[in-house]
């Protein structure tokens, strides 16, 4: 009974820690693009596991609410928050990054 749960806790800390470093990564190097893909195949399995829930009968609901519960919420929340994290480790550092020309003065003269 052990190893099931087990593998139950780390199926669910996978997904999370998955779409955590995935949208920290993307959202760090304002990779829109990622990002936007990360949450449209986030939001096609949550739509389709909600369809299929509405569509199924019996004990086959139960499969879908798992999935709901052990793989969406986790990759949804690992994503919002590594993506906010991310945003913002990201714009910190672009602010404490000089420009390379910032306060440079050419004093060479300039030939004709």
């Amino acid at each position: 009974m052990i190893s099931e749960e087990i593998i139950l806790f780390a199926v669910v800390g996978v997904a999370f820690l998955a779409a955590l470093s995935l949208s920290f990564f993307f959202s760090k190097r304002r990779n829109k693009l990622g990002l936007s893909i990360i949450g449209v195949m986030w939001a096609a399995f949550t739509g389709i596991a909600f369809f299929g829930m509405y569509n199924a009968s019996g004990w086959d609901v139960l499969g879908y609410a798992a999935a709901l519960i052990g793989v969406s919420a986790p990759v949804g929340v690992g994503g919002l928050v590594g993506a906010l994290v991310g945003w913002a480790k990201g714009s910190k550092e672009q602010d404490e990054q000089p420009s390379s020309r910032a306060g440079h003065t050419d004093t060479a003269p300039t030939s004709r």
